[in-house]
């Protein structure tokens, strides 16, 4: 999480929605870290119960863009790549965390999920506290700006995937996407009048 104490808001930082974009820009725009950076405001309130006073924002991300960049994640980050490679050699023993399809995945997406539960849980889990508004990745600039009233200070982007193990997304990952991260979809079409 990141707050800015003067005007009582915070940051809620989930598993690949910008969140070390996110967190460069803000600490250049004098917001503070506080605790590790992907966890949930009740759990941060449990600590520092004054955040129940602040305004808690938090980004949401296409479901389908974020599966594709939670994979990628894993596939090119050596710690989490040598986690997916023992998976990957237990169910399709050809195949190495370059090669494996995004199809394949899908049925190795139970133990993905268990390795790196954070990163693999629907978006709507940081997003149950009442006191939680959500913005729109698709537009993260602009939202970064909006939030920190900061429209001077340049854009980095960090930890952007490459194509390191990019596969093709087909309709069978679209439709596995679509039914595992259903609540993601329905929060997107009720709370930010979007359909992806």
């Amino acid at each position: 999480m990141l707050f800015y104490k003067p005007q009582k808001i915070a940051l809620l930082r989930p598993p690949k929605v910008g969140t070390f974009t996110a967190t460069h820009f803000l600490e250049v725009c004098g917001w503070k870290p506080l605790g590790g950076p992907h966890g949930y405001l009740k759990t941060y309130a449990e600590k520092y119960p004054n955040l129940l006073n602040y305004k808690v924002y938090c980004f949401f991300r296409d479901p389908l863009a974020r599966f594709e960049s939670k994979i990628l994640h894993v596939k090119q980050i050596p710690m989490s790549g040598s986690i997916f490679q023992k998976i990957v050699e237990e169910h399709f023993p050809e195949r190495t965390v370059e090669t494996i399809s995004y199809e394949e995945v899908t049925t190795v997406y139970p133990f993905l999920k268990e390795k790196f539960p954070l990163m693999f849980s629907p978006q709507v889990v940081w997003f149950s506290h009442p006191n939680v508004y959500p913005l729109d990745f698709a537009n993260i600039e602009s939202e970064l700006r909006r939030i920190s009233g900061n429209y001077e200070a340049p854009m980095l982007w960090h930890n952007k995937s490459t194509d390191y193990g990019r596969s093709v997304i087909t309709d069978k990952v679209r439709e596995f996407v679509r039914d595992y991260y259903a609540v993601d979809y329905q929060f997107a079409k009720d709370v930010l009048n979007k359909e992806y």
